[in-house]
C-alpha cells in the first residue's frame, strides 16, 4: 500500500506530464515550434501530445478546445487568447 506521501508525487508527476504535454500541443497548434524541434525535444524529456499530427482527420476546433479549458484553469490568459485568435481566423 502506498504512503500518501507517495500518492502526492504520483500526483505531482501526472500533473507535470499533462502540463508538458498540453503545453508542446500548445506551442505546436500556435506554431511556435516545429515538428522536428518538437521531437528533439522529446527524445530528451519525453512527452506527448494531445492529437496526432499526422491524422488528417484532425478536428483542430477540439484540441483547441482542450486547451483552452486546460489553461483557463491555470489562468494562462495569454495562452487562452491566442487559442482564441487561431479559432477566429478560422471562421
Amino acid at each position: 500500500m502506498k504512503k500518501p506521501l507517495d500518492r502526492l508525487e504520483d500526483y505531482r508527476y501526472r500533473d507535470e506530464l499533462i502540463n508538458k504535454t498540453m503545453h508542446y500541443s500548445y506551442l505546436l497548434i500556435t506554431q511556435q515550434i516545429t515538428f522536428d524541434e518538437l521531437i528533439e525535444i522529446q527524445l530528451e524529456e519525453g512527452f506527448g501530445l494531445i492529437f496526432d499530427p499526422y491524422d488528417p482527420y484532425i478536428n483542430e476546433d477540439e484540441i483547441i478546445d482542450t486547451l483552452l479549458d486546460h489553461f483557463i484553469y491555470l489562468e494562462e490568459y495569454e495562452k487562452c487568447q491566442d487559442l482564441k485568435d487561431i479559432k477566429n481566423l478560422k471562421k
